[in-house]
């Protein structure tokens, strides 16, 4: 759900209070202001997640990966963080967000479906020509020794926000090249359903049918591109030479296998969190 409908539910849920304040708690009246509240809020939920097009089906083509250069950074942790890391990049580019299609990609390793967020490693950054390369790529590359010396003073990184992490991490090169890909359209609503879309229905999706229709030993990915203004993101999946995607990482099969078993709960991270988002409570965990 976006900003604005939650800062809406917000003012409803106010309104609501406000409404009941001298009521009696069991009242028909109050019960039903708060089962038209319920329904608003269920509809709103429900809207959003068909625009995110949970229920679309994925139509799967068979087509062309542009290629070029791959300028980006990795990261490890949820892939519905994925989307939003690229401002940062647009940031360093300035440029906006009606720039994004076919210039913004992201390139995913693994199937979410098979491990937890901190576990999930992608790259976000920007895909060009060469003359792309020449204005923008090489103007990210050139970020490199200012993000170094920024690092450098920055202590305690480890309760640095992910967002702020990603931001002293260097941009790297790599070339992608043109490939026969599946390919597929999906709704973008730039939102947390979309998000949870691209994650858990898309990338899964794609995975599986490169994997079934990519030739033998081929290393299936999933490399996305959105628009903002139209509201559709374009994935690829290449079906060849998909171990030339991999960034210098393990393919996703041999690295699940070298990770410990997950626990169910990560403490350390949640008493981390904990103390990012409750000051106070630095002085007790």
């Amino acid at each position: 759900i976006g900003c604005s409908t939650a800062t809406r539910i917000g003012k409803m849920m106010l309104n609501y209070h406000e409404m009941t304040m001298d009521q009696p708690r069991d009242s028909p009246e109050r019960r039903k202001q708060f089962l038209i509240i319920c329904t608003v809020i269920a509809g709103a939920f429900v809207h959003s997640v068909m625009t995110a097009g949970f229920f679309n089906s994925l139509d799967i083509k068979e087509g062309i990966f542009p290629g070029g250069e791959y300028i980006y950074r990795y990261n490890s942790r949820d892939y519905a963080a994925s989307a939003g890391l690229w401002k940062y990049v647009a940031e360093d580019l300035n440029v906006t967000s009606n720039a994004y299609q076919d210039l913004m990609y992201s390139l995913f390793l693994d199937n979410p479906m098979n491990m937890g967020g901190e576990r999930q490693r992608f790259a976000s950054g920007i895909l060009v020509d060469q003359k792309g390369m020449e204005e923008k790529g090489s103007k990210l590359l050139d970020l490199n020794p200012k993000i170094e010396r920024k690092a450098a003073v920055t202590t305690n990184k480890d309760d640095l926000a992910p967002f702020e992490r990603f931001k002293l991490q260097h941009y790297l090169q790599v070339t992608l090249p043109s490939v026969d890909a599946a390919v597929v359209q999906f709704p973008f609503t730039n939102g947390f359903t979309s998000a949870l879309a691209t994650s858990y229905k898309v990338i899964p999706g794609m995975l599986k049918y490169a994997k079934e229709k990519g030739e033998p030993g081929n290393v299936p990915v999933v490399i996305t591109t959105c628009s903002i203004r139209q509201q559709m993101c374009t994935h690829y999946a290449p079906l060849v030479q998909g171990d030339k995607f991999l960034l210098g990482q393990l393919p996703s099969a041999d690295y699940l296998a070298s990770l410990p078993p997950e626990k169910l709960i990560d403490w350390a991270e949640s008493k981390k969190n904990l103390k990012r988002f409750v000051p106070p409570l630095r002085y007790i965990l």
